[in-house]
C-alpha cells in the first residue's frame, strides 16, 4: 500500500478569481502545503530534513501538473489527498486528488515529482534518497 495523507482546507478570498472560483495557480501551493503537512505527520520538516550523516537535503520540483475537473468555490471546504505513487533512487512522485468533503465531487487531480538533492559549493547535486527517509515512507 502506498503512503497517503489527507488534508482539509477552505479556499480564502485571495486564492480566487472575480467569480469566486479558486484560481488555477492556487492548486500548486495547495499541493506543496499538503506535502509539507505529510512530512510533518512523519515527524519531519522540509526546512531541516537530513540524511543519516546529518547532511541537509532538499526536494526541488522537476515536474508539476494539474488537471481541472470542476470549479472549486470560495469558502467551500475540500480535501486534498496526497499519495506516494513511486519512489525511485533519487525521486518521489506524488499524486493529489482534490475532492469535496463527501468525496462525491472531484475538483482536480495533480502530480508532482521531486528529486532529492544536497547543496554543494557548485550548487545542487541530486543524490540517492537516504535510507531513513525511505524507511519512513515504507511504513504501513
Amino acid at each position: 500500500m502506498n503512503p497517503s495523507f489527507e488534508q482539509t482546507r477552505k479556499p480564502v478570498f485571495s486564492e480566487t478569481d472575480m467569480a469566486g472560483i479558486v484560481h488555477f495557480a492556487s492548486f500548486f501551493p495547495y499541493m506543496e502545503d499538503c506535502e509539507h503537512e505529510f512530512y510533518r505527520s512523519l515527524g519531519l520538516s522540509v526546512t531541516n530534513m537530513c540524511d543519516e550523516e546529518g547532511n541537509s537535503i532538499a526536494w526541488p520540483r522537476v515536474h508539476a501538473s494539474c488537471n481541472y475537473k470542476k470549479p472549486l468555490h470560495f469558502e467551500k471546504p475540500f480535501i486534498i489527498k496526497l499519495e506516494v505513487v513511486k519512489i525511485s533512487n533519487k525521486t518521489i512522485e506524488y499524486s493529489f486528488d482534490f475532492t469535496s468533503i463527501d468525496k462525491q465531487i472531484i475538483y482536480a487531480n495533480g502530480s508532482v515529482i521531486v528529486v532529492c538533492v544536497q547543496f554543494q559549493d557548485s550548487g545542487m547535486e541530486s543524490i540517492e534518497i537516504p535510507n531513513n527517509i525511505i524507511a519512513l515512507l515504507s511504513k504501513d
